[in-house]
């Protein structure tokens, strides 16, 4: 049984891992023509209560979308925007000595790539998987500069995230939920990597329900097998119509 989806649910999807297939580079992943077209059918048809939730930022987003413009969680949290197009940090910047820290992470190993989101920074190892024990090290030395600066770090599928403390996407969706049209709508919420379950934990408190993708999670009801299974979920919701 898939998700049940009506007029009344505020739908959040994750990106990476849950509606795209995982590429070798950030930038390498792929948007397929029917999902922008499902998607695009989906926000209409829910008056706007979908929202992207993810570690990118709010204008990465908006480039793999394209002309589609959602509300959005950006940064693992730290921005958001309404379906109003208001957009609200909900966290300063990294600060620049982090940044010159993990700058000089990417450039002492090979193929390690830095993703500068202003309020997040990712270290990305898919190249070069052997680089992650050294990279661990490296920070764990480093642990009195984040904690002075109010950084935590999580791993995820080949990255390594640095966010400001006390900020995740359960903080984010928590914003939007307070805003039209998400408020008083009950949620589903998808997601496939340890940065989710923040918001996997946060489901049962506020009536929502979520699925995983590839594995399950604790506070799932439904776990799709891939990346494509949800695209195909959500092709069939749009052609179908969402119900009252």
């Amino acid at each position: 049984m898939t998700p049940p989806v009506n007029g009344n649910t505020a739908l959040f999807l994750d990106i990476d891992g849950t509606l795209l297939d995982l590429a070798r580079t950030p930038d390498a992943v792929v948007v397929p023509a029917d999902l922008l077209e499902a998607l695009s059918r989906l926000h209409d048809e829910l008056r706007g209560a979908l929202a992207f939730v993810s570690g990118r930022s709010l204008l990465a987003i908006d480039r793999l979308f394209a002309p589609l413009r959602t509300a959005a969680i950006g940064c693992h949290g730290a921005e958001v925007r309404g379906a109003d197009g208001k957009v609200r940090a909900l966290a300063p910047p990294i600060s620049d000595a982090v940044r010159a820290l993990f700058a000089d992470l990417a450039q002492a190993h090979p193929g390690v790539l830095l993703e500068d989101k202003t309020y997040a920074l990712a270290l990305h190892y898919r190249l070069a998987p052997e680089a992650r024990a050294s990279i661990t090290r490296a920070l764990e030395n480093h642990a009195g500069l984040l904690v002075a600066d109010g950084i935590s770090l999580i791993a995820g599928k080949a990255v390594i995230d640095a966010r400001p403390a006390g900020i995740d996407k359960g903080v984010g969706l928590r914003a939007l939920l307070a805003r039209k049209p998400f408020a008083g709508r009950r949620v589903l919420f998808g997601g496939d990597d340890t940065t989710d379950m923040d918001v996997f934990h946060m489901l049962p408190e506020i009536g929502g329900s979520g699925f995983s993708v590839g594995k399950h999670f604790p506070g799932v009801d439904h776990v799709f097998a891939s990346p494509r299974a949800v695209r195909q979920w959500l092709a069939r919701l749009a052609d179908e119509g969402v119900a009252a």
